[in-house]
């Protein structure tokens, strides 16, 4: 920041826009209004004023843009934005999905490159945004709710139930697709010729499918296996519809009472399944850690010591078959 605005009043009253113009040089901007933020834009870029669009995110508390001067003594505002530490310091939320680094801030996703004028795109509203802009498009206003699609009283504590467990059911099924231990049949392994040939094609196989594939490569405890196959027995029922089932008619007393005890009967022999799969995801990484190293950028408190616990469990649950070494 310019060492004649980073004194005194200089501090207050910056505000963070998002400028849009071509839809491929649109930029974060620091500027003290609307009229401003624009202008950084045509200045730099020669847009016609009619292309430009700023778009108010937020304001900057002194604190932050004490920081940024700090951190970029030569840049001055109004201006763009230069590294991460400005929407650290606004509360913005960091992740990396499928090699995409990705920013939120205040409802908005954006896909990062880096941090640095152009490189920042974005993506979409999530959140109370997103439900905001639903509601205001006209073309969705005559979309109506029925009376089936409403609940009230109990029955809306049924229904996240029912999400709940149908969100163990997700959890489950990743721990299953991502242990590729439990693929190590000697028939599997034929099939493949590295650990990462395995481990795809483990994850591209359907549930029953894995649950075929371990039993050729593995004896299962037959506490395990009794709940196992309770679990698949109820989760179909749970997942292809419980609720239009008559006997689970969450419209009527009897039906919620029905619902009730099925989804608490579920919960109890899941959180078996859950806890023998889980051991297995754990001890999938734990041997991939030991037999190729830590990957790179993997910090200790992705695994643990509290996941070496959990990956011991393992050999409670499953024994190799013989010949399938």
């Amino acid at each position: 920041m310019r060492k004649s605005a980073s004194k005194n009043s200089s501090l207050q009253g910056w505000h963070l826009y998002w400028v849009e113009s071509d839809g491929v040089e649109d930029c974060f901007v620091v500027a003290r209004n609307k009229r401003s933020a624009c202008s950084v834009e045509i200045h730099m870029n020669g847009f016609d004023p009619a292309e430009v669009n700023a778009v108010r995110i937020t304001k900057i508390p002194p604190n932050a843009a004490r920081a940024y001067g700090r951190e970029n003594p030569d840049r001055g505002w109004p201006g763009y934005v230069y590294g991460r530490l400005l929407f650290e310091n606004i509360g913005a939320q960091f992740r990396e999905i499928n090699d995409k680094k990705e920013m939120l801030l205040l409802d908005a996703v954006y896909e990062v490159e880096d941090y640095a004028p152009c490189y920042i795109s974005f993506s979409r509203f999530i959140g109370d945004k997103a439900i905001s802009n639903l509601r205001s498009d006209s073309s969705l206003s005559e979309i109506k709710y029925h009376d089936e699609d409403i609940f009230d009283g109990p029955e809306i504590h049924l229904i996240t139930a029912l999400g709940m467990c149908l969100a163990m059911c997700q959890r489950i099924e990743y721990y299953i697709s991502n242990s590729f231990l439990l693929g190590a049949s000697k028939k599997q392994k034929e099939k493949y010729q590295t650990i990462n040939d395995m481990r795809n094609g483990w994850r591209k196989k359907t549930l029953g499918n894995m649950i075929r594939s371990i039993e050729e490569a593995w004896d299962i405890h037959p506490l395990l296996k009794a709940n196992l196959e309770i679990f698949l027995q109820n989760r179909n029922l749970l997942v292809h519809g419980i609720t239009t089932d008559d006997r689970y008619d969450i419209r009527t007393r009897w039906g919620c009472d029905e619902l009730l005890a099925f989804l608490y009967f579920f919960d109890l022999h899941a959180r078996v399944v859950k806890a023998a799969f889980r051991s297995s995801f754990y001890a999938s990484i734990d041997f991939g850690i030991l037999t190729w190293g830590r990957p790179p950028g993997m910090s200790k408190r992705a695994f643990g010591r509290k996941h070496e616990k959990e990956a011991a469990m393992f050999f409670e649950f499953f024994t190799m078959k013989d010949g399938q070494i």
